[in-house]
C-alpha cells in the first residue's frame, strides 16, 4: 500500500444548526457541550490524538464565538472565514486547501461526538489511506453501530472497499457515513465553482471508481438533535 502522509485536518463548523433550535439560537452548534466539553473541543482533541498536526476550522454562523473559543484553546489553528458567504461542504474544503500546501486533508464534521474509543478509528482511516488509488476515503459503519442517526443508509461497498450510493432496492447491507473523510486536493482545486456540495465530488469519484471506505465497528455518535445531546449527556 502506498502510504501518503496525512497531517492536516479541517473541521466543518459553519452550519446553522437549525434542527438544534432553541439551543443554537444564541450559540453555534460546535460550541454545544457534550460530556462537559464543546463538540469542537472533542474534534480538535481527537484529531491531535490521531496525529494531525495542522488544523483548519471553517466558520459562518455565530462565527466570532467559535473564533474566540478556538484561539484561546490553540492559537495555531487556522480559521477559514466564510462569515460573509457560506460555501457548502465542497466549497469549504476547496477554500481550506488554500490555507495549506498539503495534498490531502482529513475533513471532519463538527456534529459528531468523538470519544476515546471512536477516535481509534481516525488512526485506522489515516493508516489505510492510499493516495494512488483513492481520491476520497470515507469512514462508514453499519446502522446498528449508530446513535442519533435516523436515515436508511448512505453507501454500499464491494470486496475492494469501493463504495457507491445505497438505494433501497439494493440487496447489500447499507453503510452510514461517519462524518469524516480524507480527500485529495486536485479534485477540489479543479472544480469549476466555489459553492458546491461534497456530494458532487463523491459522484465523480464513484464514476471513476475512486471512492473508497474504511469501515469501523466503533460507535458513531451523530449530534443532530436536542434529543441526541440529552442522550449523550446522561
Amino acid at each position: 500500500m502506498s502510504k501518503q502522509n496525512v497531517n492536516t485536518g479541517l473541521i466543518l463548523a459553519a452550519g446553522f444548526g437549525k434542527r438544534m433550535l432553541p439551543l443554537t439560537k444564541d450559540m453555534p452548534k460546535p460550541l454545544i457541550e457534550v460530556q462537559n466539553k464543546p463538540l469542537i473541543w472533542h474534534c480538535i482533541y481527537n484529531l491531535k490524538k490521531a496525529g494531525i498536526k495542522n488544523i483548519i476550522i471553517n466558520v459562518h454562523y455565530k462565527s466570532q464565538q467559535i473564533v474566540d473559543y478556538v484561539k484561546k484553546l490553540d492559537s495555531s489553528i487556522k480559521i477559514s472565514d466564510e462569515s460573509k458567504k457560506i460555501l457548502d461542504t465542497g466549497g469549504a474544503i476547496k477554500k481550506a486547501f488554500r490555507l495549506t500546501n498539503s495534498k490531502t486533508i482529513l475533513v471532519m464534521n463538527s456534529d459528531v461526538f468523538w470519544d476515546q474509543y471512536t477516535s481509534k478509528s481516525l488512526k485506522g482511516l489515516i493508516n489505510k489511506f492510499d493516495g494512488k488509488i483513492m481520491d476520497s476515503f470515507l469512514m462508514t459503519t453499519k446502522i446498528k453501530n449508530t446513535f442519533g442517526y435516523s436515515g436508511n443508509g448512505d453507501f454500499i461497498k464491494n470486496k475492494k472497499n469501493q463504495i457507491e450510493r445505497f438505494e433501497n432496492n439494493k440487496a447489500k447491507i447499507p453503510l452510514v457515513y461517519c462524518g469524516v473523510q480524507i480527500v485529495k486536493r486536485n479534485q477540489f482545486d479543479n472544480y469549476n465553482s466555489n459553492v458546491f456540495s461534497t456530494n458532487k465530488i463523491w459522484d465523480n469519484n464513484i464514476k471513476h471508481k475512486k471512492l473508497y471506505t474504511f469501515m469501523t465497528n466503533k460507535k458513531f455518535n451523530h449530534v443532530g438533535t436536542i434529543e441526541s445531546v440529552i442522550g449523550l449527556n446522561k
